[in-house]
């Protein structure tokens, strides 16, 4: 699934020929449609909509380019389908967008580390990192969440952008918290990451995907962590880190309630856990 949104990535300015993408991933058109809109939460052709009209929006803001070449670039038949597609996601015809857009980018009060509502900068070394919103490099609407590194970090140290609430509505549940998230340089790792607490301050369930690291540079894609919250959780935290340098940015979180057919990621629980205590009198050595 990860392979083939970066391949629709590729594509957002060319046509998406259905065969091309049975050939990418080896299933029938209908069965990867299904998986698709399963694990993306919209269907094939809505996300291809949402992701030209997002990079539409973008060449308004930061090019002149006339918006009858942004609508022809981004496979819309004229002009007019492109506004009226445009109109539905943003609220506004796209000419009206790129003089408000580029006004408020004017006035935007420049700090060095913009505020985000409900959201918060933390970690073991969050001195060295900052979080603020960016309205360039944005996956869907308007503007995307950004953190990165402003000094060198060495292995270990990490920031994370991230928020916390009340378990209540959610124990009992096996919760899939999911994002698009794109990274630059990141030479530790990047994750999406959750922790469902309980009422003692006891970690019960937990994964910021260690065993799945986001490196590097990679465009935007799309990322999971599943958790069973207990009867006995307390409150629930997430976000985005990032160990070491590098640049991260995400969009579009979400939170659904899945059924046991979706693997847990928890990362607290041994993979292999024997039934039963052994070697109780030391007699037996170790085998390889």
């Amino acid at each position: 699934m990860q392979k083939t949104i970066c391949w629709l990535e590729t594509k957002l300015e060319e046509p998406v020929n259905n065969e091309e993408i049975v050939q990418l991933t080896g299933y029938s058109f209908f069965h990867f449609h299904r998986l698709f809109q399963s694990r993306v939460g919209m269907t094939l052709s809505e996300y291809v909509r949402h992701r030209r009209l997002t990079n539409a929006a973008n060449k308004l803001i930061y090019t002149d380019t006339r918006i009858l070449d942004i609508a022809f670039n981004y496979q819309f038949e004229s002009q007019e389908s492109f506004t009226r597609a445009f109109r539905k996601e943003y609220g506004l015809p796209p000419g009206k967008y790129r003089v408000l857009m580029r006004t408020l980018l004017e006035e935007k009060d420049q700090k060095e580390e913009e505020m985000m509502e409900g959201w918060f900068l933390s970690g073991a070394h969050n001195n060295k990192y900052e979080m603020s919103r960016d309205f360039e490099n944005v996956h869907k609407g308007s503007a995307s969440g950004y953190l990165r590194s402003v000094a060198s970090a060495v292995q270990g140290e990490f920031g994370t952008v991230m928020q916390q609430f009340l378990a209540n509505e959610w124990c009992g549940k096996r919760m899939k918290l999911s994002c698009f998230i794109q990274t630059k340089d990141v030479e530790g790792f990047a994750g999406l990451w959750m922790r469902v607490d309980g009422k003692d301050g006891d970690t019960l369930q937990f994964d910021n995907m260690q065993n799945r690291p986001i490196t590097g540079t990679s465009a935007w894609n799309h990322y999971s962590v599943v958790l069973d919250v207990p009867n006995n959780a307390h409150s629930i935290y997430f976000g985005v880190m990032l160990q070491g340098v590098g640049e991260v940015w995400m969009d579009e979180f979400a939170f659904i309630q899945v059924d046991d057919k979706t693997p847990s990621t928890n990362i607290m629980v041994p993979e292999e856990m024997p039934s039963e205590p052994v070697n109780l009198n030391f007699e037996k050595e170790f085998e390889n």
